[in-house]
């Protein structure tokens, strides 16, 4: 078994590739997933399914109207015609898909100052944090104004996810910061003191040292993130905070609004730093001196892990220490199903109010204890489907994708190696055990 190094483009793309193919065998509504590439939310595009939305309104709602008094079900027939919870019907521009573009401009600023007021105004200084990030991504005219805010709202608090959201602003803090700007005042290294007991602080800051070329700091940076007890990323981060901002109801334009452009930074959000520890521990030159750190911090990944490449990470180490056959086989299987189930799915653009409250229900749960792979694995025991059947239809998957890949491209002396399928078939796999 080999399991590929994390993150790698190509590996990716054939990731997405499969996807379409994978949801289409299962039959199994999956939440959606967002695009690094927009700021709007990507839906799924399933069965027509109802939808509720509020009129639109000369004045910003910053919630919707209760369920009891929402307007009855809509159904649209034309493919070019679309709905935008909180606004009403719009008609798909031909040269534009994003729906949100049909809103007019003055309606749509209105709306996103009003999301942004009310969530500036929260005694939640998360939730101040997260407006200030999404605020200084979408307004240019006010970026430096916003990050120099989020900063100082750092420096002074003792929250690390406040801190970790300010890191993200300034783009790492160290060395990134515009001259005179207030991301000289962040640093890594106080965000690991104020979240020492979580292995991502730690593994970046030895990516930063790594870069830097200091292999001192890089390497007592990894072996205090060898000792932390877990490992949580930010995934689902901005979007969760938004909708703490607004609450339960049925969204509002502006509530639709904020939750696209929060999608889509916490898209381009580099939120884990497990790469690192592969880089570390499998990349380099075999260290004996790494060996005791590296099992360690591969079992925090791989057991105390919050996100689906943490346990991918930590099982390629454990495969590179020689961990015994039957546990790698039970991390792999578990891998396999989760990868299956994590695919995205077809893009689509629904806004409508039923699938703008599916994905905040999944955006809750990355966000929640357990993270992406505690939220997989409530989404697989839904499926009605085992884990086993979940793993094979991965492996079917990549192999589809391996050879259209192939198809489409030769190999090159630079282009990354690629795993056959990571798991041995049933006939196989008892072999491992021996």
């Amino acid at each position: 078994m080999h399991l590929p190094p994390p993150r790698l483009p190509l590996q990716t793309a054939l990731v997405t590739i499969c996807a379409a193919a994978l949801w289409s065998i299962l039959g199994v509504q999956r939440p959606p997933a967002p695009e690094a590439a927009s700021l709007r939310v990507s839906l799924p595009t399933t069965a027509p399914e109802p939808t509720r939305a509020a009129a639109a309104a000369p004045t910003v709602q910053l919630h919707a109207r209760s369920r009891s008094t929402a307007r009855p079900t809509t159904q649209f027939a034309s493919a070019g015609r679309t709905e935008i919870c909180g606004y009403g019907a719009v008609e798909r521009a031909v040269d534009d898909p994003d729906p949100l573009q049909r809103v007019p401009p003055a309606q749509r600023r209105a709306a996103l100052d009003a999301a942004d007021a009310l969530m500036l105004a929260s005694a939640d200084p998360q939730v101040r944090a997260a407006a200030l990030l999404i605020g200084a991504q979408a307004r240019g005219d006010s970026r430096r104004a916003r990050v120099d805010e989020l900063v100082r709202l750092a420096v002074g608090s003792t929250d690390a996810r406040v801190y970790a959201i300010a890191l993200e602003a300034c783009r790492g803090g160290e060395g990134a910061a515009e001259p005179g700007s207030a991301c000289t005042l962040l640093s890594r290294a106080q965000w690991v003191r104020l979240d020492a007991d979580n292995a991502q602080p730690w593994l970046a800051l030895a990516a930063a040292a790594r870069q830097r070329q200091e292999p001192e700091a890089e390497a007592d940076a990894m072996h205090r993130a060898a000792l932390a007890r877990r490992s949580e990323s930010n995934a689902g981060l901005l979007p969760s905070l938004v909708d703490r901002a607004f609450g339960p109801q049925t969204p509002s334009l502006a509530h639709t609004l904020a939750l696209s452009a929060s999608w889509g930074v916490q898209a381009a959000w580099a939120s884990a730093y497990s790469a690192q520890a592969h880089a570390w521990c499998v990349g380099d030159a075999p260290a004996p001196d790494r060996h005791a750190s590296c099992d360690a911090l591969a079992r925090t990944l791989a057991e105390q892990g919050t996100g689906l490449a943490d346990l991918g990470v930590g099982l390629a180490i454990g495969r590179s220490l020689d961990w015994p056959a039957p546990r790698l086989l039970a991390l792999q299987r578990e891998h396999d199903a989760l990868s299956a189930a994590s695919a995205p799915p077809p893009v689509g653009a629904d806004l409508g109010c039923e699938a703008v409250e599916r994905a905040q229900g999944w955006m809750r749960q990355l966000a929640a204890d357990g993270g992406e792979r505690q939220a997989l694995r409530a989404l697989i025991a839904r499926s009605g489907r085992s884990v086993e059947d979940w793993g094979a239809l991965h492996r079917r998957g990549y192999a589809v994708a391996l050879a259209a890949a192939a198809e489409a491209a030769a190999p090159s002396a630079d282009a990354p190696s690629l795993a056959p399928p990571l798991l041995p078939s049933t006939d196989d796999a008892g072999a491992l055990t021996h």
